[in-house]
């Protein structure tokens, strides 16, 4: 009875177990799968990616080069300690130096009678050891507008970092969606390849039977056999393209590669670009962080220019030094005291001379750059924006296409089962087909591509 029991209880319990095995499973593969989308891999690119990265660290130092040329406002304070010993007293004097002779006779008898009674020496001797400590402060008044300008040249450097930044992510996320929908791509045609393998099995048996009956001969069925390792070999090559475009945007995105990964986005369908315009080419131009570096660089260009006409013009700074020691005499004295300096650059005007029309090439220069790179982001909106109708109509072109295909697929199979064509017409025809298939899904990744770098230099 006991026996019966538990066996009556192990027979309930088993199916509850074997669900929760299954459940477990479901639960264990979720949390292996990870599913990407393209906005989670924008969002781990700009977070992750090594150029990212290092763009904000050009940033943070272009900020500290600006902290360090506004230190030039403030007085410059140097302190200082020195000491010496010599071997014999820098300075000696005594009554034998004395050039007048009644002077020296009169100090000698002096000196014979209280000298040395007194305990003096006959000779004075200084500067024989001593040490000093002291501070100096500077403080510029006027430098020609070397320091203001050298303040707003800083200031725009921190401007071009953060643009040259925004720049970089920019690239990486262009880069990140070409790899994303490259690797979508991918995974289409292998679906495309699975299901012309299917097909080609159910091929292969219809032609088996064929065979038997009499109907083709045994070249037909390896006919269909070379077809299917022609698939199977090109199997391969796609997933191993699928595992290194994988490994490639885990890479941008700075995630360790998994084989679960898993892409879920599919291409959308995009709406007509419209017209483009003279006026939306230029506010396009316009609005480009290019444009904004373009004119940054004029801007430097113009402040190295002032700076060099500051360098010709008087330097007024003032200052004030403090000192405490025994450099002369043998007691500590302390002292201070404040100066003013004027500096005219009287020779140095030819050389600068000569850097300021260097400098006036240089602005010539990068307001050249300027004017032939804005027309050539001009064209590169046009061109982009004309390689958007282009795929337009390639995908239009080739859904008729594959749609022309496939109906050419299935008139050959319903010929071949009635016996009117060949096996070798039908392989034809499945090819074409899977040709098709696959150009059908490379201008729709043509057109996201092309779409999406067009809405960007368009600034929409």
């Amino acid at each position: 009875m006991m026996k019966k029991t538990y066996g009556n209880m192990m027979a309930l319990a088993a199916p509850r177990f074997l669900a929760f095995l299954l459940m477990m499973a479901v639960a264990f593969g979720s949390l292996c799968a990870q599913s990407l989308t393209l906005d989670s891999c924008k969002t781990l690119a700009l977070r992750n990616n090594a150029e990212v990265k290092n763009a904000a660290l050009d940033v943070e130092a272009a900020k500290e080069t600006k902290k360090q040329a506004f230190t030039k406002y403030f007085p410059q304070v140097s302190a200082m300690a020195g000491g010496y010993y010599a071997a014999k007293p820098l300075v000696e004097y005594g009554i034998d130096d004395i050039s007048s002779a009644a002077a020296r006779q009169w100090l000698h008898n002096l000196y014979f009678e209280y000298g040395a009674a007194l305990g003096l020496p006959d000779r004075l001797s200084l500067c024989e050891n001593g040490v000093m400590v002291g501070a100096t402060a500077v403080q510029p008044v006027f430098m020609g507008g070397q320091i203001v300008n050298g303040n707003e040249l800083a200031k725009l450097g921190v401007t071009a970092a953060q643009l040259k930044g925004e720049l970089t992510s920019d690239q990486i996320v262009r880069q990140v969606e070409e790899i994303y929908w490259q690797t979508v791509s991918l995974k289409e045609k292998r679906t495309t390849l699975q299901q012309a393998l299917v097909y080609l099995d159910t091929l292969q048996r219809d032609a088996t039977v064929a065979a038997e009956a009499g109907l083709i001969t045994r070249n037909d069925i390896l006919k269909v056999t070379l077809k299917q390792n022609e698939m199977r070999s090109n199997m391969l090559k796609v997933e191993n393209g699928i595992t290194l475009s994988t490994m490639l945007l885990c890479q941008m995105i700075g995630m360790e590669y998994n084989e679960n990964v898993m892409l879920t986005d599919t291409v959308p369908d995009n709406s007509m670009v419209g017209n483009l315009s003279d006026a939306d080419v230029l506010n396009a131009v316009c609005n480009r962080k290019e444009s904004d570096l373009l004119d940054l660089q004029v801007r430097a260009e113009k402040l190295k220019k002032k700076m060099a006409i500051g360098e010709t013009s008087p330097h007024f700074m003032i200052g004030a030094t403090a000192s405490y020691g025994n450099l002369v005499f043998d007691h500590f004295t302390a002292n201070a005291l404040a100066f003013a300096t004027v500096q005219v650059p009287l020779t140095g005007w030819w050389e600068t001379s000569h850097k300021i029309r260097q400098q006036n090439y240089a602005i010539q220069k990068a307001e050249n750059e300027r004017a032939d790179l804005m027309g050539k982001m001009a064209l590169e909106i046009r061109q982009a924006w004309s390689n958007v109708r282009e795929a337009e109509q390639q995908v239009e072109l080739m859904n008729t296409a594959l749609a022309d295909a496939q109906e050419n697929l299935n008139t050959a199979r319903t010929n071949f089962e009635a016996g009117l064509v060949t096996v070798s017409e039908v392989l034809e025809a499945q090819t074409i087909l899977l040709q098709a298939q696959n150009q059908c899904t490379d201008a729709q990744i043509d057109l996201q591509i092309t779409h999406t770098r067009y809405m960007k230099l368009a600034g929409k």
